[in-house]
């Protein structure tokens, strides 16, 4: 096998490598119909966590065969990261539990996810790095098919009406920032030993590089656009003596860039656009409201935030008071993340969970200007997209792919300065370690077939008009179990108000009124108002409605409401 590997030095070469190609090349092609949203709503999430926990479990598998554990150089402030997160979410209590679980393990798999890839010294990171960029043109290709409404692959590939690059992200600035980073990486391997002397290499690279240009302008995002003029920057910059000594492969790529951003000229004017609406007030006091709300609710929990979960009815709460303060400002009707990864944490998890995370990001910093190699500032450059993407929305929740690729370039990053220490763990505990993995191994990849089932029978649920006889497996899912009872629960409502069966109707009001009180959600009280609504109960209904404008103040719909109330009284 080495024997044969040796000869293509460009295929994987350790069975670790092998698992990252499942996991960048196919996990996120598994595409079926859904309704969106985030999550493992969105299936190709599900078969990323698939191939992301085999690599977990491989890389712990791994290391209880070995005698050392390595570690970064700055894991203690990378450490610092799942500590504060883990005392906030501690201090502040569970009203969620099933949010609080996915939160903490996503986090935490993402930390031995990170850690579990030093155990296998991987001197070679470049060929990593190639999977990305095949990855990246595998994903613009899907881009162009959308784009071009070809008829290739046409019952697989998501097409919508006004030919929108989404990619299987299903978001045009999520697709948009994975294919910066492939563009970042692909422009950087073009100055690498790995494409010395491969001509079919350096080729592969810039048509790469050209056609995800292409894709990620003509999406007309502004993060992606920003991000690729500074990524590409600072590469430039850092990497100066490179790009110096292959200067004519720089100047065709750029001619490439260049080219393939006039020819996708509609997306550049679509982004000046969108520039332009920045500046004016209606479009940027909206955002301006959604982080001062945010700001507002942090101050009410600063040190150990509200708890997990907890954003929708935090933020509603702050909501109101600043509506009332400032009544002329734009605001959103619904939100459930501030478009701002820091707020997000700053509210639920607090200064405790903020800390944290800033605390393992200036170690990074500190890392890479502390040793002073110019790759080091390449490889933050290539952390640029995806990381400037969490401040303005929230792609992390969208793509579970743009988390593992984001965790992989950063063990790219910290991989040549690594902490040896000696594996203290017994034989015994070893092989005890072995048997929880294998185990936790198996309970996860059944929980990931379940809720692929589950997803799919939820979409056919409601896509097919509530025709499905029933969502036992979607009421057996941990993950969408609440869902999947909000919906039956609705459906009951529809039919006792049909009906007319005022005994049910005040029994399934009732649950909804219980429901409301874990998180208020907007569906929850149009479910509560319509009961009352067909219970004639015209008191109850206009309180339920004040209530509701307690939490989307903004809401045209809510306040209509509130108007007919005022006016019957």
């Amino acid at each position: 096998m080495s024997r044969y590997l040796s000869k293509y030095p460009l295929l994987p070469q350790h069975r670790i490598e092998w698992f990252l190609a499942i996991l960048f090349l196919i996990s996120p092609f598994y595409l079926v119909p859904s309704l969106g949203g985030t999550g493992f709503d969105l299936p190709f999430n599900i078969t990323v966590w698939v191939a992301a926990t085999l690599v977990i479990a491989y890389s712990v598998w791994y290391f209880c065969g070995q005698d050392t554990l390595i570690l970064p150089a700055n894991y203690k402030g990378l450490l610092a990261l799942p500590v504060g997160i883990l005392l906030a979410a501690a201090l502040a209590g569970v009203e969620d539990p099933i949010t609080w679980l996915f939160r903490i393990t996503y986090v935490m798999a993402g930390v031995i996810f990170l850690f579990g890839l030093f155990q296998f010294r991987l001197k070679n990171t470049d060929r990593i790095l190639l999977l990305i960029a095949i990855a990246t043109l595998l994903h613009s290709v899907v881009g162009i098919l959308q784009l071009f409404q070809l008829p290739v692959l046409s019952s697989w590939i998501t097409r919508t009406d006004n030919a929108i690059a989404t990619g299987v992200f299903q978001q045009v600035n999520v697709m948009a920032s994975f294919l910066t980073t492939g563009i970042l990486i692909s422009v950087y391997l073009c100055l690498r030993p790995i494409s010395y002397k491969r001509l079919y290499l350096r080729a592969f690279l810039l048509v790469t590089i050209s056609v995800a240009t292409y894709v990620m302008v003509a999406t007309g995002s502004r993060v992606g656009l920003l991000s690729a003029i500074l990524g590409l920057l600072m590469l430039l910059i850092a990497y100066r003596n490179q790009v110096i000594k292959n200067l004519k492969t720089i100047i065709a790529a750029f001619v490439l860039i260049i080219v393939a951003s006039l020819l996708a000229k509609e997306g550049l004017h679509q982004t000046v656009d969108k520039t332009y609406k920045v500046v004016e007030a209606q479009y940027s006091d909206q955002r301006a409201s959604i982080y001062r709300i945010s700001l507002d609710a942090f101050t009410q929990a600063p040190i150990k935030g509200h708890g997990i979960g907890t954003f929708l009815g935090q933020f509603g709460l702050a909501s109101s008071k600043f509506y009332h303060q400032h009544p002329n400002a734009k605001m959103p009707s619904y939100l459930t993340h501030p478009h701002n990864e820091l707020l997000q944490w700053a509210i639920e998890g607090g200064l405790l969970a903020v800390l944290g995370i800033l605390t393992a990001m200036f170690s990074v910093l500190w890392f890479a200007f502390s040793y002073k190699q110019q790759r080091l500032i390449v490889y933050l450059a290539m952390l640029l997209p995806i990381t400037l993407h969490t401040q303005v929305e929230l792609p992390f929740y969208l793509s579970s792919l743009h988390w593992f690729i984001w965790l992989t370039l950063l063990f790219v990053l910290l991989n040549n300065y690594a902490v040896i220490k000696h594996n203290s763990l017994s034989s015994t505990a070893n092989k005890t370690l072995r048997g929880l993995t294998l185990l936790l191994l198996t309970i996860s990849l059944v929980f990931l077939l379940q809720t692929s089932r589950a997803q799919q029978q939820l979409y056919q649920y409601i896509s097919q008009s509530q025709q499905t006889p029933q969502l036992d497996i979607t009421l057996s899912n941990p993950y969408y179990k609440t869902y999947a009872q909000q919906i039956v629960m609705r459906s009951h409502l529809h039919a006792a108000i049909a009906a007319e069966d005022s005994e049910k109707i005040i029994q399934i009001t009732s649950w909804f009124e219980t429901e409301l009180g874990k998180k208020p959600e907007l569906k929850l009280f149009e479910d509560v108002i319509n009961g009352y609504i067909a219970l004639g109960l015209d008191q109850q209904r206009c309180e339920a409605i004040n209530t509701s404008l307690q939490y989307y103040p903004g809401n045209k719909v809510l306040q209509n409401l509130q108007d007919e109330c005022l006016t019957i009284n």
